[in-house]
């Protein structure tokens, strides 16, 4: 057994109580301060998000708060489309809009405190500072304007909705259904389900909901079959019934379908062979309807350029459900609408989100060498680098090239900017480093080592994306401390102890659990 890490730098501790005590002061004092530069019609709150949510409180108005960062796709999808809509913008008039980069200092502390599990996050508050509701990306842009609306109305919080409905048997009205309906359950975090079962609770909502409010009935059942193929048990055989009822009511309406286009598009892959026998009716019509529900898409109007290369993906998925090679004539297809879509590109914010669209189907593809050269294209540009070598590496791997995909980790390491990414984008580096070239331990203990340092500048370095992003640092250095020498683990352990002790003791009562991660 390894020896007690903390007795290894007891004395340590001793040395540094003074520092210890000045920083816990400065970490419990600490304000994040929300993002204000942006060229939207947003007039985001120029304050800290704890002065936004004062402000709130004095003004009687909402909090609209936006949780994202500036290389993510769907954050710039967002910021390229309802970010610039009228009628949104209008309508944040009436609220506190408060713009939190999770790069920006002590960020992802307040977003794991807040239960936010990824980028983009949108969230309403009330006044007084509770959640109302949180909402997905990808919805028609005319239905954001109306989710606002039920935060000016003062509608019940949906954590408090579930809590009524499940326990008293309350019948919401057709405005909380709508909430319930468009609320962003995968990005719930536990806020308003607690330990409550995801797939159970979306599977009773949709069976209440009255059969006249179809478009709220359609989501709550499109996102229950999404929680049905994520859960690891396989459906029973009454699920499996209803499940390819549930289906085929839902892709039989052309508008049901746009309004749950990311699960028609992305996730009935998974789905179908879930509740489906190969060969059976069942799966003949469900793919016949799927394939029209695809097509129909396509043809959509409203669609953003980014969704309308989207569906290409989706058609892509519906061949290798169906057992099917791709057609070089579906490739050419991809190719020209591919072409089309870059070359209508005048926005930064869009070019992200649509090149990103476009590298995804020539990869789904098949069409790597073509993917590359858009990337490398992008990257000569100078649009979203340090997110473009991550893709890079992703494409070096996927080719088989492990030497250039570690090149390319350690690039995007090297050129990452913004605290909580600098973290991010180190641990997939180490990551690749104890996968790739496990016999390079001298190499391993200083990447991790540059990697803690990046910690010191911080004020709240272990929270969030941050925090998970060192599990899987730890993750893969006590796996590759079972091939090396037990004393370069312990040096890395003891650079880590020695980073976390200013931090105070729930700091490193976190640090301990972040290196038991396995």
């Amino acid at each position: 057994m390894l020896p007690s890490l903390l007795v290894l730098v007891s004395s340590y501790v001793i040395n540094r109580l003074k520092i210890l005590f000045l920083l816990v002061i400065l970490v419990a004092s600490a304000s994040v301060r929300a993002a204000t530069d942006h060229a939207d019609g947003i007039r985001w709150y120029p304050g800290t998000v704890k002065q936004a949510f004062a402000e709130a409180k004095k003004s009687g108005k909402p909090v609209f708060l936006y949780w994202g960062a500036v290389w993510c796709p769907p954050c710039n999808q967002l910021k390229a489309t309802l970010f610039r809509n009228p009628a949104f913008i209008r309508k944040t008039r009436l609220f506190v809009p408060v713009y939190l980069d999770g790069d920006t200092e002590a960020a992802q502390k307040l977003g794991e405190q807040l239960g936010v599990l990824g980028y983009p996050t949108l969230m309403l508050f009330s006044p007084g500072g509770e959640e109302i509701t949180r909402l997905p990306g990808g919805m028609n842009l005319d239905l954001y304007p109306r989710m606002l609306d039920l935060a000016l109305a003062q509608t019940r919080p949906v954590a408090t909705l579930i809590r009524e409905i499940l326990d008293n048997g309350r019948k919401p009205s057709a405005e909380e259904w709508r909430m319930l309906a468009y609320y962003s359950w995968e990005q719930d975090g536990g806020k308003a389900l607690g330990e409550r079962d995801l797939a159970a609770v979306l599977k009773t909502l949709s069976d209440k909901v009255p059969a006249s409010l179809s478009k709220e009935k359609a989501r709550l059942s499109a996102q229950y079959l999404s929680a049905l193929a994520a859960r690891e048990q396989p459906p029973g055989k009454e699920e499996t019934r209803d499940a390819v009822k549930r289906l085929q009511q839902l892709l039989a309406s052309g508008e049901l379908s746009r309004d749950n286009f990311s699960f028609v598009v992305h996730e009935l892959d998974v789905l179908i062979p879930r509740i489906s026998r190969a060969g059976s009716q069942d799966r003949e019509k469900l793919m016949s309807a799927w394939q029209q529900a695809l097509n129909d898409l396509q043809k959509d109007a409203t669609l953003s350029p980014a969704q309308k290369l989207s569906v290409y993906a989706g058609k892509i998925h519906w061949l290798k459900t169906a057992g099917k090679k791709l057609p070089e004539s579906l490739k050419e297809e991809i190719r020209q609408a591919v072409d089309q879509a870059r070359s209508k590109l005048n926005d930064g914010h869009e070019r992200i989100a649509v090149n990103y669209a476009a590298y995804n189907v020539l990869k789904a593809s098949g069409q790597l060498a073509l993917a590359e050269q858009l990337i490398n294209q992008e990257m000569a540009a100078g649009s979203n680098n340090q997110y473009w070598m991550l893709v890079l590496a992703d494409l070096a791997a996927e080719s088989g090239d492990e030497a250039e995909a570690l090149n390319w980790y350690a690039r995007a390491w090297d050129t990452a900017t913004g605290a909580a990414t600098k973290i991010q984008w180190g641990s997939y580096y180490i990551r690749q480093l104890t996968e790739q070239a496990p016999d390079e331990d001298a190499k391993i203990i200083q990447v991790s080592k540059e990697l803690f340092s990046q910690l010191e500048k911080q004020k709240a370095p272990f929270h969030g994306r941050s925090k998970r992003a060192l599990e899987r640092v730890f993750k893969a250095l006590n796996v590759w401390g079972q091939v090396s020498s037990p004393a370069e683990l312990i040096e890395i352990k003891r650079a880590f102890i020695n980073t976390c002790l200013p931090f105070g003791k729930e700091a490193m009562e976190r640090c301990e659990s972040i290196m038991k991660a396995s």
